[in-house]
């Protein structure tokens, strides 16, 4: 169960952002000495920005729209947390070889940023799983308490708003551990009979009291929407995800009456279900989303959330890409026109991508006198590293670079690779989820297009 914990905790850490005014750019000024990448991330919520550094290691990023944000920064897979909030103009330097222990934020928020990388929220051993809910709640309620002490003991009341913030973070974080009672009590009694009693469900209910001022933390959305699936009773064994989701959505239609918290859990709700799974079949969310959600920048996000799911779907031309190969020659999918295409979203680091590439190699033989390209698109961070793989002689194909999250990733919603996706001689999307190399079906699928021998 703590491994389970220190999951849930790192999604729950996610930024929080907040724009319920306009309020002033946020600046991000970067300095990276001996650079061994060529680019920072930073994210935001559910928002990435990426920004190259140039020929002296520097950069800049600047948000707008936020009143405070937790963030994190990262430099290839490594990451710091930051928090920000409007106005701030912040310089951050680190060595690229040394990203961990060289990293300087040099801002108002410092202090806070400087915590935030330093304490750890701990959970409770997983035999107290076992105790009765009450001792649980007054055992967790102490963990709470001990970090609430400790932060304000770093002194960062001159932080912005932080440790008001702060404070909200680590009490849902904390109260997500109470929602895993009942699983982690069957699993450390071996009792799998037991039921929560209403002092359970009366204690998780109080918990959503908490007004529009935590609305903006991914800990409390994230708390709101699980607590929501638990408090309704004629829902609370509905698993299958859209029934889910659309149940969440009406309990917290009926339980909120803070215009801001509920339209901000409904667009949290809808906007991470379209996010993964698409806009086929949802009319029913819509219904409830566009009924409460009047706020015109989420309006706006949900609507660029709709808007890539329809462009990338079967039967619409693909979205565009540009791509460099090892020489830096750019390539378009136009130089493509007239055969079928398919595309290999990969990375040097990814290792079910590497266990395709024997197959992809195998079924370029197959196919090599077709009228059909086998395209690899990089979304390595370390463009060097790509280099040196594609020189190595283990690929095959057309091998372009295009880094991370780029505008073609982003554009088919791509989350996770490998993703195969498979284009017909005029560049339309035949598949955007197409069968992997490694599988019969894809030989199958190939040979049966028209006109490809």
């Amino acid at each position: 169960m703590m491994r389970n914990f220190k999951l849930l905790a790192a999604v729950l850490l996610i930024a929080a952002g907040c724009g319920r005014a306009v309020q002033e750019d946020i600046v991000l000024d970067f300095n990276v000495s001996e650079p061994v990448s060529g680019e920072v991330v930073l994210v935001v919520h559910d928002k990435i920005s990426t920004v190259s550094l140039d020929q002296d290691g520097k950069a800049r990023i600047v948000l707008e729209g936020y009143e405070a944000a937790y963030a994190r920064l990262f430099y290839g897979r490594e990451f710091k947390w930051i928090y920000i909030e409007g106005g701030d103009h912040a310089a951050v330097s680190f060595n690229g070889n040394d990203f961990d222990s060289s990293f300087a934020y040099d801002g108002e928020k410092g202090e806070a940023v400087n915590y935030l990388n330093t304490i750890t929220l701990t959970a409770l051993p997983d035999e107290d799983y076992a105790l009765p809910f009450d001792e649980y709640l007054a055992k967790v309620r102490k963990k709470e308490q001990e970090a609430v002490k400790l932060m304000k003991a770093n002194g960062l009341g001159k932080a912005g708003n932080f440790e008001t913030l702060e404070e909200g973070r680590i009490r849902y974080s904390y109260a997500t551990l109470l929602l895993m009672h009942p699983i982690g009590h069957m699993m450390m009694t071996g009792q799998p009979g037991y039921e929560p009693d209403e002092f359970y469900y009366d204690t998780i209910d109080s918990y959503l009291d908490a007004g529009p001022l935590y609305a903006v933390l991914d800990e409390f959305r994230s708390f709101a929407a699980e607590a929501a699936h638990v408090l309704d009773e004629g829902n609370r064994n509905v698993s299958a995800l859209y029934p889910k989701t659309l149940a969440q959505m009406r309990f917290i239609s009926d339980r909120f009456s803070d215009e801001e918290t509920r339209n901000t859990l409904l667009h949290y709700l809808a906007a991470a279900y379209v996010d993964s799974y698409g806009t086929d079949d949802i009319t029913d969310m819509e219904n409830i989303y566009r009924t409460y959600v009047k706020d015109e920048a989420m309006l706006a996000e949900f609507e660029a959330k709709c808007d890539r799911w329809d462009r990338s779907t079967p039967g619409k031309p693909s979205p565009a890409l540009s791509g460099v190969d090892v020489d830096g020659k750019t390539w378009t999918l136009d130089d493509f026109k007239g055969k079928y295409v398919y595309i290999d979203m990969w990375a040097t680091w990814c290792a079910p991508c590497r266990r395709e590439m024997p197959f992809l190699k195998e079924l370029h033989k197959q196919f090599e006198d077709a009228a059909i390209v086998f395209l690899g698109l990089s979304t390595d961070g370390d463009r060097d590293k790509w280099k040196e793989m594609v020189q190595s002689g283990d690929l095959t194909g057309v091998q372009l670079y295009l880094g991370p999250q780029s505008g073609f990733q982003k554009a088919y919603n791509i989350e996770a690779i490998p993703r195969f996706i498979l284009l017909d001689r005029n560049g339309v999307i035949i598949s955007n989820d197409m069968t992997r190399p490694s599988d019969p079906a894809t030989a199958e699928t190939l040979n049966a297009l028209e006109g490809i021998r």
